[in-house]
């Protein structure tokens, strides 16, 4: 069989305009612009309105998006700049903020940037660049080039999970500290004595709060935590959490009664190390994380940790940038949702729940 003319296997169909649309349902252009335009609210009647929406179907009618940044200056997208995709925090998070800006038309542009701090600042200007008209940073620091970009481009920013130093960007967060020190409680309540804590860097705020938690519970209980006993990662992974459970196996004689982790993927990791030095979790030592990320009740043994409420947070996020693409000279502000801590299996003398 021969091969089609490249011409008929590569022709391009013709775009279908505003124009055509407004030819099909009987209306004037400005019309079918006015109804078709995302967050439509006017005096045309439903009846003509929905008649244009029912043309625009029929004809695969899709908006011109780069026409119409250019008309208006927006472009009707938001970015999200996070650490790493990857990591299962982010998707609910994701969800969260779709769930609020896909009604009013907004898409959300996702980029990753692996802890590096260059490639946050390199993000935020490419998207400066493509005329974002917001900005989601899930990756703040708490000195953060960044957050100091987004400011000095007049680019409406909300923090998400994270706040600077100076605690004056637009944020909804976690109140890590307070998860934290009520699941350091729990542990010591249950009994540990010997308590080692895997702690992540301290330029950003969920880490600093989280260590700061864990400190606080240990001294409203008399209880101090040597050097041996503290191992630090470079970022909150599984592969980072294995290294520094086998530091802290390896600094003692005798390993510590229970670890205490950053987070959920570093808790992971922590098993594993475990398991591979022949120690049962948890009767041979315990683990707990922070985040409750989807699975955490289903693995063996179900891990004892914080739960964020991440889709909430994702939700408060998005309502938090309509509010302040809707009048940028709001004064900021910090939305926290108060954690919730989940006993499960891997701590020995806790009662788990559920």
């Amino acid at each position: 069989m021969s091969n089609p003319p490249k011409s008929a296997t590569h022709k391009r169909a013709r775009r279908v305009k505003l124009a055509d649309v407004a030819t099909a349902a009987g209306v004037h252009y400005s019309t079918v612009s006015r109804v078709l335009r995302p967050g439509f609210k006017g005096r045309i009647s439903d009846d003509v309105a929905e008649r244009v929406r029912a043309v625009a179907r029929e004809l695969g009618y899709q908006p011109n998006a780069v026409a119409s940044s250019l008309r208006t200056q927006s472009t009707r997208s938001i970015g999200l700049i996070v650490h790493d995709m990857n990591d299962p925090i982010y998707p609910p998070i994701l969800s969260g903020i779709e769930s609020v800006l896909s009604p009013d038309g907004y898409a959300v542009l996702v980029g990753n940037t692996g802890y590096g701090a260059d490639a946050e600042l390199d993000l935020v200007n490419r998207m400066a660049a493509r005329l974002v008209d917001g900005i989601f940073l899930a990756t703040t620091r708490l000195k953060d080039p960044a957050v100091e970009r987004c400011v000095q481009l007049g680019i409406p920013l909300v923090s998400v999970l994270r706040q600077t130093e100076s605690g004056t960007t637009p944020a909804v967060m976690n109140d890590c500290f307070r998860g934290m020190e009520a699941l350091t409680s729990h542990i010591i309540d249950a009994g540990h004595r010997d308590i080692a804590a895997i702690i992540a860097p301290q330029d950003l705020s969920t880490a600093q709060e989280r260590w700061q938690g864990v400190q606080s519970a240990m001294r409203k209980h008399g209880l101090d935590l040597p050097e041996h006993r503290i191992a630090r990662v470079s970022r909150m992974s599984t592969e980072e959490g294995e290294r520094a459970t086998k530091s802290l196996l390896d600094a003692a004689t005798e390993p510590p009664g229970v670890i205490i982790c950053v987070n959920d993927l570093v808790a992971i990791g922590a098993i594993r190390a475990c398991r591979l030095s022949g120690l049962d979790v948890p009767w041979d030592i315990s683990i707990s994380g922070y985040n409750d990320i989807p699975l955490m009740d289903m693995i063996n043994p179900p891990l004892s940790t914080v739960h964020m409420h991440l889709d909430k947070i994702g939700k408060a996020a998005g309502e938090m940038m309509l509010e302040y693409l809707a009048n940028p000279e709001l004064p900021a502000r910090t939305q926290r949702f108060k954690p919730e801590v989940i006993l499960r299996g891997s701590l020995q003398g806790v009662h788990p729940q559920g």
